[in-house]
């Protein structure tokens, strides 16, 4: 961990102020701040979200990189991309509950879809959503219901019922993961996805369909409003994968389109 030498580096970018100064500052006394840049003693967590605040930074900044060796553009650049990482740049999610204060599982089913995306954070919008409880989803965890819009996701059937498990924090999303994402500036608004987690290092997620007659996309990690992974799904029709000769043709064109465009890359990189 870089704590105690980021903490005497953000001290002596900040005008060199003393060790007595910045303890005053942020309530600690000189002794404290001395043990910490020197490493012979380690903060709690509340003292480290209190140094993070004053400096505006993370907390994951000041643990685990060498602020030294970056400039402030890239200092605040890993910033924003750390408040993607873990949702910190969404509100608390809204929420209904029963009589026996259970939690609701709100159904936005394709006619509403639209307005969700502007009433996701309104509970009297989310208090006129059909609800329901499934007993057998694990306890303790945050559901909403979609209805599917289309056939991307075969072999889920359009109309078919997904429900997802709210995530908080997109650094958990693993590759290939089937989630809904909330979308803002998108005309579809809602869709059901594998998602590929670039956050981190691109900040954009890449989702795929399942259904081969649609490409991939990418879309900003600053455009996405919500994730919920898949969780449970409920339809009238059973599930049949069944790929017509014509389907699999377009899809073969489109991984030689793919490879060639690989290979020209490689051939003419951009530097």
């Amino acid at each position: 961990m870089y704590f105690g030498k980021n903490l005497r580096f953000l001290r002596e970018k900040h005008g060199k102020p003393s060790q007595e100064k910045l303890g005053m500052k942020l309530g600690l006394t000189r002794s404290a701040i001395s043990s910490y840049e020197d490493g012979r003693a380690e903060a709690k967590y509340e003292i480290l979200n209190r140094i993070s605040k004053y400096f505006n930074i993370t907390v994951d900044q000041l643990l685990n990189v060498d602020l030294s060796k970056l400039d402030e553009s890239e200092i605040k650049q890993q910033k924003e991309t750390d408040k993607y990482v873990k949702a910190e740049n969404l509100r608390i999610l809204a929420i209904t509950t029963d009589q026996s204060d259970n939690e609701n599982i709100e159904l936005v089913p394709i006619k509403a879809s639209a307005g969700y995306t502007a009433g996701y954070a309104d509970t009297e919008y989310l208090s006129e959503l059909p609800k329901y409880q499934l007993p057998f989803l694990p306890k303790g965890k945050t559901y909403r219901a979609f209805e599917v819009k289309g056939d991307s996701m075969l072999p889920l059937k359009p109309k078919s019922i997904v429900v997802g498990e709210f995530i908080s924090d997109w650094n958990s999303i693993k590759d290939g993961q089937v989630c809904v994402v909330v979308v803002k500036n998108m005309n579809e608004g809602i869709v059901l996805k594998k998602i590929y987690n670039r956050v981190k290092s691109e900040s954009k997620f890449i989702l795929k369909s399942s259904n081969i007659n649609y490409p991939s996309y990418e879309i900003p990690a600053e455009d996405v409003i919500e994730v919920w992974k898949f969780a449970a799904f409920i339809s009238k029709e059973f599930p049949e994968e069944n790929h017509t000769v014509s389907e699999l043709k377009e899809a073969f064109w489109r991984l030689e389109d793919d490879i060639r465009e690989i290979k020209e890359n490689q051939n003419n990189p951009s530097f």
